[in-house]
């Protein structure tokens, strides 16, 4: 994948499915519900790569890149990212790059011993992204283990 897609997918959060096949700029994939009551439908469009939609609307909600594996086996993006994105980041990495996030969670306990590193998330510039948030997951060694791009709330 390269990154001028990436971004167009940022730019299209909030558009329909449909409209999204039906321009090209996204796959023409079923939408498939990754696990039992949950509200969105999804495509993986590439490994480590996930397009979530409303399951009510079908409107693209969210953009998953992994780039460190959170679970055993799971596949990890390879490909290119906007700038000034990389593949390998650490939480000062983003700081420095984005500043002070607009909201922040701090390392969490989960189930089975398990702890993550937190969150922090940044509107993205208006005039180049008008409808996205991005927010950095981190794992427990505070490098970035996931993006998730958003619709503004």
């Amino acid at each position: 994948m390269d990154a001028t897609t990436i971004a167009l997918w940022i730019k299209s959060l909030g558009r329909p499915y449909e409209s999204l096949v039906s321009e090209g700029i996204i796959p023409n994939m079923p939408l498939r519900e990754l696990y039992k009551g949950r509200n969105w439908l999804d495509i993986e469009p590439e490994e480590g790569m996930e397009l979530s939609f409303s399951a009510e609307s079908k409107c693209l909600e969210a953009l998953y890149i992994i780039l460190v594996p959170v679970v055993e086996e799971q596949a990890v993006y390879r490909g290119e990212l906007p700038t000034p994105l990389a593949l390998s980041m650490s939480q000062a990495d983003v700081k420095d790059s984005f500043g002070v996030p607009l909201e922040s969670k701090g390392p969490t306990q989960l189930p089975l011993n398990r702890k993550t590193g937190g969150w922090d998330a940044y509107e993205l510039e208006a005039s180049a992204y008008p409808n996205a948030k991005l927010m950095f997951k981190y794992a427990e060694n505070r490098q970035v283990n996931t993006l998730v791009f958003t619709l503004r709330v």
